[in-house]
């Protein structure tokens, strides 16, 4: 019997690889970059000064007590080491991030919702920086929320956009996923909806498919076969050993 190819798919750090080193900080990503991962997922929120870090919750704690991203400035946020499961690290700012590795990576760049001083800054400010480092080809944009990632694509339509969805999400009956912004050609189903059914319709529709939160191999081997583009992954490392290693069934095309 001849060997099924299975076709390339990107392999993204889930905030880095974050059962290694502290989630979406620097020692993250550079763990990512080491195990071979393509791109990294970071997710963004504004200070209190409207300045873009690199953080998924909307607190973080500091002196035994929660503190929220949206109240504390820059220059607060810099002296702060946060520790989680036992692992710890800073903030990082976005402008450092992409500083770090500039081309030399991906970016998959979450926009989390909340509070601005200005609005739509979020958005501004997340899409200047990817202008001024010209990554508008090396970017994806993500978000739950449609509307940030319309305003993302009226300040530039040249960078790609991707909604994220799961089982909480509005979808109009009987469709796979929820109703797109204008531009929008990508969709992040959380990896229990990312069904036969799901792919078969994105193709038909030209919709690229990026499934989160993908740790098991060998789901990662039956989305890669479905024609999953990126697969965003805590075990970026277990992945591309799994993925791009020859495999009695299934052979990774270049």
């Amino acid at each position: 019997m001849s060997e099924e190819p299975l076709p390339a798919v990107r392999i993204v750090g889930h905030r880095g690889s974050p059962q290694k080193a502290l989630e979406n900080t620097i020692e993250s990503f550079d763990t990512a970059e080491a195990e071979g991962a393509d791109a990294i997922e970071l997710d963004i929120r504004l200070t209190f000064d409207g300045e873009a870090v690199v953080h998924h919750d909307a607190e973080f704690e500091a002196s035994g007590r929660a503190h929220a991203i949206a109240n504390t400035c820059l220059a607060e946020l810099s002296e702060v080491t946060i520790t989680k499961g036992g692992l710890e690290g800073r903030i990082e700012t976005l402008r450092d991030v992409l500083l770090r590795y500039a081309g030399g990576f991906q970016y998959m760049i979450e926009l989390k919702p909340g509070p601005s001083p200005r609005h739509g800054l979020l958005e501004f400010r997340v899409v200047n920086l990817i202008q001024q480092f010209g990554l508008q080809k090396k970017c994806w944009v993500l978000s739950f929320s449609p509307e940030i990632l319309r305003r993302v694509n009226d300040l530039d339509p040249a960078i790609r956009t991707l909604l994220d969805f799961d089982e909480t999400s509005y979808r109009p009956e009987g469709a796979y996923w929820p109703n797109l912004p204008k531009g929008c050609l990508n969709i992040g189903p959380r990896f229990t909806l990312a069904s036969p059914a799901l792919f078969e319709a994105a193709r038909a529709a030209g919709i690229s498919v990026h499934v989160w939160t993908v740790n098991d191999v060998e789901k990662a081997r039956e989305l890669a076969s479905l024609g999953a583009e990126s697969l965003i992954t805590d075990v970026p490392g277990e992945l591309v050993a799994a993925l791009r290693a020859p495999h009695p069934l299934l052979t990774r095309t270049e």
